[in-house]
């Protein structure tokens, strides 16, 4: 399972890189423009999900499937 998993964590850490880089002015533009950060990081965390649940070779229930089709 870490096998699969593996390159999908370290796309998200070199994502997360890159983020803490220009975390500052992420923030001070997300800030600017009045989006709940709070809220932000909880719909990147569900599409996360999916996108890692699409992508390891695992059986993904089938109401997992219409969640996402809601969101």
């Amino acid at each position: 399972m870490f096998r699969l998993a593996s390159p999908i964590l370290l796309k998200a850490i070199k994502v997360y890189g890159v983020s803490s880089i220009l975390y500052e002015t992420l923030l001070g533009m997300l800030q600017t423009i009045d989006v709940d950060l709070v809220a932000l990081t909880y719909a990147l965390a569900v599409e996360g999900l999916f996108i890692f649940m699409k992508s390891a070779q695992i059986e993904v229930p089938a109401w997992v499937e219409a969640i996402q089709d809601l969101t």
